[in-house]
């Protein structure tokens, strides 16, 4: 397989949601998309549920790569700990500004929040991560929800989807076809 030049960046820490990282991390790499995990200290990282895993790069190492997605995965504990983690934040706030894709999965949308950077957007996030009710941005129930370049799901039930509607944001429809086809998903 020929890999593509588009790069994505999924910072882990320790409590990450595991399916989140295992099924984008594999659906974006079947797709021929680089993806580069990278942790926020050296060694294993240990998701919500005991998987381990060894980060590619360290953030810290990466952060001025050119990079086409940053995909931030869910977990309470891991997306708090990202969440304070200030070089991620500057650069999730220059991505915003610069209207660079940001997709968030579970409760990262609510590490956006924070900042400001869901305002103005249609998004989704795990129940009770956003305030529904907000006049900030327009809460959605939907699986997946892309609004310009950001793009947010609901949790591990809806991390194929989330990550196979990135395949088709990058690299189109019919990429996203021939990467779905051999998963043999259920269409009842």
């Amino acid at each position: 397989m020929v890999t593509s030049a588009i790069q994505v960046l999924i910072p882990v820490a320790d409590g990450f949601e595991d399916m989140e990282v295992v099924n984008s991390c594999d659906i974006l790499r079947r797709a021929g998309l680089k993806v580069i995990l990278a942790g926020l200290d050296a060694g294993l990282v240990t998701g919500g549920r005991g998987l381990r895993l060894q980060p590619d790069a360290l953030l810290a190492d990466v952060l001025s790569v050119d990079i086409d997605v940053i995909l931030l995965p869910g977990g309470n504990e891991g997306v708090q700990r990202l969440a304070a983690h200030p070089p991620l934040i500057q650069l999730l706030q220059e991505r915003h500004r610069r209207g660079q894709i940001i997709a968030a999965i579970c409760a990262a949308p609510g590490m956006l929040v924070t900042h400001h950077l869901l305002d103005g957007r249609q998004v989704t996030a795990y129940p009770g991560t956003l305030d529904p009710q907000s006049s900030d941005y327009t809460y959605q129930e939907s699986a997946v929800v892309v609004d310009g370049p950001l793009v947010t799901s609901r949790g591990p039930g809806t991390a194929m989807d989330f990550a196979l509607t990135l395949v088709e944001l990058l690299l189109g429809p019919e990429k996203r076809r021939e990467t779905e086809a051999p998963l043999q998903r259920s269409t009842s």
